[in-house]
């Protein structure tokens, strides 16, 4: 057997774990017509610019000249948080953005309509294609499942009847839907912090509290909120059907797309995320935690998992599914480079990149020499999933 076949051999024998957890990213509801955050991010520039306010216009312009050439929309946001914070404390209820004052009513007016364009472009889809545009709508929407129901069928299906057991815990920081809805239609119970049905009010204590009495019943925490949570004075946090005009306000949407993490994750429905989050990491006994899609650009959710890699007590192993980015003397990424060569957990971390698989080094062992391997994607861990080989 040589280096690589016993390096996925160890592979496959971590994701037969009967203890694993799943974090994914926005890379896995690409190919559903999701965009990925910068073409995202130019669509709720294209949003707000035809929507014609104004001062809407005029803030996320002055913001666009004041933040780097390269931020992304959740910076757009977390930004506004921000001036919305300062505007709060100050005299005149106003801040700053270059040397020019805006009051907290209209940076408040520019924050509710980007999170309702980031809800209505998630919701319904969003693909350009060159110079192409397919633009989703409440009557058409273009989002596609069909990638994470063959995920499912992958992963329950042909992983040593993984269904028996309930030791899989899904995490993602993704706002759409397509994850629990693919588990519903596969049959796969969802606990995700909610109680009622369609319409679900907030109550975690009870609900990832509650003893799993069915071996085909998981929890989903949403790290980042969602599209379909809605923030409301009289209920609190609910989660509601799409469509209704119980709670329209689209720019109350519960997502968390906040650069300052740290105070927002002490507060709930946060809060009790990132607990089972910590909790799931920081294992005693063997267990394996896998991520996909994830790019390991939210530093709050990295320290959190390097803080559990460093504990000597931890068990954790980390599978990361992830395309390389090579530059300024970055093989992988920075974050998966230095936990690689980390000399007191760099054996428990694994990268399938698509020069092959990394384990405790930055030199990539892959039996096919100069073939790129596409595991790192979605569709190709799938097929991973389903035949143990890397292709």
């Amino acid at each position: 057997m040589n280096d690589f076949e016993s390096l996925i051999e160890n592979l496959n024998q971590h994701l037969n774990s009967n203890r694993q957890s799943w974090l994914f990213g926005a890379g896995i509801s690409c190919d559903a017509n999701i965009p990925l955050m910068y073409p995202l991010t130019a669509r709720v520039n294209t949003i707000i610019t035809e929507a014609g306010n104004n001062k809407n216009i005029e803030i996320y312009k002055a913001l666009s000249s004041n933040l780097k050439t390269d931020a992304h929309v959740e910076q757009y946001l977390s930004h506004l948080g921000d001036l919305i914070a300062l505007a709060e404390r100050s005299k005149d209820k106003c801040a700053s953005i270059n040397n020019e004052n805006f009051d907290q009513k209209e940076l408040r007016s520019l924050h509710s309509a980007i999170v309702e364009a980031i809800g209505i472009t998630v919701r319904y889809g969003y693909k350009k294609n060159g110079a192409t545009e397919i633009i989703g709508s409440l009557d058409k929407p273009i989002v596609d499942i069909a990638s994470h129901i063959s995920f499912l069928k992958a992963l329950f299906r042909t992983r040593v009847n993984l269904t028996s057991r309930s030791n899989i815990t899904f995490f993602t920081t993704n706002y759409d839907t397509l994850l629990e809805d693919a588990m519903a239609l596969e049959k796969i119970m969802v606990i995700d912090g909610f109680s009622g049905g369609a319409m679900g009010v907030w109550n975690p204590n009870k609900e990832f509290n509650s003893e799993i009495t069915s071996p085909n019943q998981y929890n989903l925490y949403k790290l980042h909120g969602s599209v379909d949570w809605h923030r409301n004075d009289e209920y609190g946090l609910v989660r509601a059907r799409y469509g209704t005009n119980y709670l329209s306000d689209l720019s109350e949407i519960m997502i968390y797309p906040q650069a300052t993490k740290y105070v927002e994750t002490q507060k709930d429905p946060f809060a009790s995320l990132f607990t089972q989050f910590r909790s799931v990491l920081n294992s005693s006994e063997p267990n394996v935690f896998i991520t996909c899609g994830y790019s390991f650009g939210d530093d709050h959710i990295n320290s959190e998992i390097e803080t559990a890699l460093k504990s000597l007590s931890n068990k954790t192993n980390i599978v990361a599914f992830f395309q390389e980015d090579p530059k300024d003397g970055i093989t992988i990424n920075k974050t998966l480079d230095a936990w690689l060569l980390n000399p007191k957990f760099g054996k428990r971390v694994f990268v399938a990149g698509k020069n092959g698989l990394y384990n405790n080094s930055l030199l990539p062992v892959n039996v096919h020499s100069v073939k790129e391997l596409s595991w790192w994607k979605f569709s190709g861990l799938t097929e991973f999933l389903k035949t143990g080989e890397a292709e």
